[in-house]
């Protein structure tokens, strides 16, 4: 394992110099040859990358010649800051080849029926369409889960009795609230185990160990967590025993002290080097995320490190005047398909307004504001009253964590079980 990572890290910094002109005009300015690197820990000679940085460099940082399908796609996460990068073909190869590794350590094999439990794009493309067709050959199916009210779940729940997937994979506020709203209504989501669901996986948000509990007991089947990073790649997946194994031979982790930015000793804020995506080589990258690391060996018996997830990435629901449970991340989506955003909130304080704070950059076009309520308005299909404001900045909450939707009916509402 450790030849392989240190050849590909050896590969990917050999790209970077002889391919990007930000990595070469940055190696040549502190000296650093493509053959010094020759350990892991000789990675440390290159700066750290911001988020900012990657953000105002991206076009002296990408080989559009690495293979096929170099294109650029936009993300922001579980966090309120856009960013956009360049993936490839192989890139997100290696991703989905890991993604289906992990679903296999928790039981769950390839051509076995998956149901993902989450949105999809304001609008359909044809790439959508071709994905479709393939997540049909390779038995994958999709439930919208970023707009929930009693009535769509209750068929959701229907349609999965009658497709009788293996596995579903979500948000755990999705699932969350799918429990909370069966609850309400008296339908048994264990029957689903009767009919060859096995496990629930999550992704994305950080997953409680409340909100475990209450998911399992729910549907009966045992619910494990993933953690990745659109930009930096899948990191991790959990076992059968809980324990998340990084993707060892795709990624390099760090911790760092995030005040004084110093190495650390496996605990502190995760730094990421993905040794797979040479189209857009991403080198020792600030995550914002703590976490602890460790090599300690598991009884699953995989040969992997592991991570724990001490910060998490937290995000809420909009409601709409119809009664409309609207999950925080279509409003991403909405960030991702207009120029220049570079943060965004959503913020409810009463039942029928939203508010939608954004900060901005010059490739924000004119009619932006009107761009982005209109697909805001699209997304929540409700006559609910929609403002949007340019602000200067977005400050983070006082965690320190970026808050993208905040919600106070939202809030509100769930403590009082009130999904009507």
């Amino acid at each position: 394992m450790e030849k392989l990572r240190q050849d590909r890290l050896n590969a990917l910094i050999d790209v970077a110099y002889t391919r990007t002109p930000y990595w070469k005009e940055l190696m040549d300015s502190r000296q650093i040859k493509p053959g010094d690197i020759r350990t892991l820990k000789d990675l440390q000679q290159f700066p750290l990358l911001e988020k900012d940085t990657l953000r105002k460099k991206r076009e002296q940082m990408v080989w559009r010649e690495e293979g096929k399908r170099v294109q650029l796609v936009r993300t922001s996460g579980s966090t309120n800051e856009a960013l956009e990068f360049y993936t490839s073909s192989s890139r997100e190869a290696h991703i989905n080849a890991a993604r289906m590794r992990g679903h296999e350590w928790v039981g769950v094999r390839r051509g076995e029926k998956e149901m993902y439990y989450w949105g999809s794009p304001v609008e359909l493309s044809k790439q959508d369409k071709i994905k479709r067709f393939r997540d049909f050959l390779v038995n994958d199916g999709l439930s919208n889960g970023f707009e929930l009210n009693k009535e769509r779940v209750r068929q959701y729940v229907s349609q999965w009795m009658a497709w009788k997937p293996k596995c579903l994979f979500g948000y755990p506020s999705t699932f969350v609230l799918t429990v909370s709203m069966c609850l309400d209504m008296g339908i048994n989501l264990s029957s689903l185990k009767d009919r060859g669901l096995h496990a629930i996986i999550t992704t994305s948000e950080m997953l409680s160990d409340i909100d475990r509990d209450l998911i399992s007991q729910a549907f009966g089947v045992p619910v494990f967590d993933s953690f990745g990073l659109r930009e930096g790649g899948l990191i991790g997946h959990e076992c059968e025993q809980g324990t998340m194994h990084c993707m060892d031979e795709q990624v390099i982790l760090e911790t760092i002290d995030p005040e004084s930015l110093e190495p650390t000793n496996g605990e502190g804020e995760l730094v990421i080097t993905n040794i797979v995506g040479k189209a857009f080589p991403i080198i020792r990258y600030r995550t914002g995320d703590i976490v602890t690391l460790s090599q300690k060996e598991c009884a699953c018996g995989i040969k992997l490190s592991s991570i724990k997830i001490s910060g998490g990435r937290a995000v809420e629901f909009i409601v709409t005047k119809t009664g409309k449970w609207v999950v925080g991340y279509s409003f991403i989506y909405i960030a991702r398909m207009v120029k220049g955003i570079v943060k965004f909130q959503v913020v409810q304080e009463e039942l029928g307004e939203i508010r939608i704070r954004l900060a901005v950059d010059t490739q924000f076009p004119e009619n932006g504001k009107d761009q982005v309520k209109e697909l805001a308005r699209t997304r929540l299909n409700s006559d609910d009253n929609i403002l949007v404001e340019i602000v200067d900045d977005i400050e983070p909450a006082p965690s320190g964590k970026y808050r993208p939707v905040i919600s106070k009916v939202a809030e509100q509402l769930y403590k009082e079980r009130s999904f009507s």
